[in-house]
């Protein structure tokens, strides 16, 4: 009895006895206790021998036992029964081809097809039915595969479409909401110069008030007569005027112009409001309280409630707005909207509920998603809790 070398299998690939953390096996081999010398890859011939000494015949016991075990469908134990007669007796054709039906019964096709080419090795016929039948199964799971990884790849390629649909979109965006920010500061730009020069006017037209309006007569000196050096000429009474009444004639100031009434800013207010072709389906009431223009009434969406409030900022004589009291319908009743190109969830958001973040909504009432929103669809737009 000897212990062999468990290194000796080391070999190109493999690991040697210089790397200890890669070999894996067990540093020494287990003891016999066989009563007689086995050769190095003879034991299966040896457990062959001996059963056949004893009088069993190891090959067709396990072939029928597998084929007992095949024909009841416990395809395992057929299997492994095959395996260890083509241990013993690796040309056995018919083992093969039995091994080869049992792979077919478990949808194994690869190992059908490999057990059948080796049972033509061994020179048993195959039935052709039985070839045919494996290579369609392997040609249809191939092309399963293929249609899978397809699939795959299209659905890959769709999503990063919509991605950059969507990427290209944002920028866009981005791009308007920069040109409207610059737009916006020139606007407030010239609104702040506008305003300064109205100020200087303002204190020059008071100082100049204060300026003429203050000079108010006092006593004046006597006349101071010249000398008579020619007769004057007689006139008549209604022509003659006191000096003083002369001196203190003055050109009177104009007036000012006068600024627009409460009711007129009013009255201009609901012309422009009712030119606006985006509040046809508005029905709002103005009034002024402690010189606040109150807008009260209701609007389909909130972007018809932001028009009313940029329609009535650029009214002259307005100054601030209590829109508190317009009820947005479209939050309180629910809509529906007409997918339009450009649009997003986003967008149909803000529009109808003021609030672009409000997109779950939306998402859950038509199960749709930022990614796919097709132009034209008609979204229910539900009503927030």
């Amino acid at each position: 009895m000897s212990v062999a070398d468990p290194l000796r299998m080391a070999g190109p690939g493999r690991p040697s006895a210089s790397d200890p953390d890669e070999f894996d096996y067990e540093r020494s081999s287990r003891l016999s206790a066989s009563a007689q010398a086995v050769p190095l890859g003879g034991v299966v011939r040896a457990l062959r021998e001996s059963a056949e000494r004893a009088g069993i015949d190891p090959i067709a016991e396990l072939y029928n036992e597998s084929l007992r075990y095949a024909s009841e469908g416990h395809l395992r134990f057929a299997r492994e029964r095959l395996q260890m007669l083509l241990c013993m007796a690796p040309d056995d054709g018919d083992a093969r081809l039995m091994l080869a039906k049992v792979h077919v019964a478990g949808q194994r096709w690869n190992d059908a097809l490999a057990e059948l080419d080796r049972a033509v090795e061994c020179g048993i016929e195959v039935p052709r039915s039985l070839r045919r039948a494996v290579e369609e199964h392997l040609q249809s799971e191939q092309s399963a595969l293929e249609e899978h990884r397809a699939a795959v790849s299209a659905r890959t390629q769709g999503e990063v479409l919509a991605l950059r649909n969507e990427s290209r979109k944002l920028r866009s965006e981005s791009i308007q909401l920069t040109n409207r920010i610059q737009t916006l500061e020139r606007e407030i730009r010239r609104w702040a110069w506008a305003t300064t020069g109205i100020t200087v006017i303002a204190i020059g037209v008071v100082v100049a008030s204060l300026s003429l309006g203050g000079d108010e007569p006092g006593p004046r000196p006597a006349p101071i007569e010249a000398p008579e050096l020619v007769p004057p000429t007689p006139r008549a009474p209604a022509e003659v005027r006191p000096a003083a009444e002369i001196r203190s004639a003055k050109p009177a100031p104009q007036g000012t112009p006068s600024e627009a009434t409460p009711h007129d800013t009013l009255e201009r207010a609901k012309e422009i409001l009712l030119s606006t072709p985006s509040l046809e389906e508005a029905s709002i009431t103005l009034g002024w309280r402690d010189g606040i223009l109150v807008v009260d009434g209701e609007v389909t969406t909130y972007r018809q409630r932001k028009a009313i409030e940029r329609v009535l900022r650029g009214v002259p004589g307005v100054g601030s707005l209590d829109l508190a009291s317009i009820d947005v319908l479209s939050r309180l009743q629910g809509t529906t909207h007409v997918v339009q190109p450009g649009d997003t969830l986003s967008h149909i958001a803000y529009a109808y509920y003021g609030d672009s973040a409000l997109t779950h909504p939306i998402e859950e009432a038509n199960g749709v998603t930022a990614h796919s929103l097709q132009v034209g669809k008609e979204l229910l737009v539900p009503p927030l809790p």
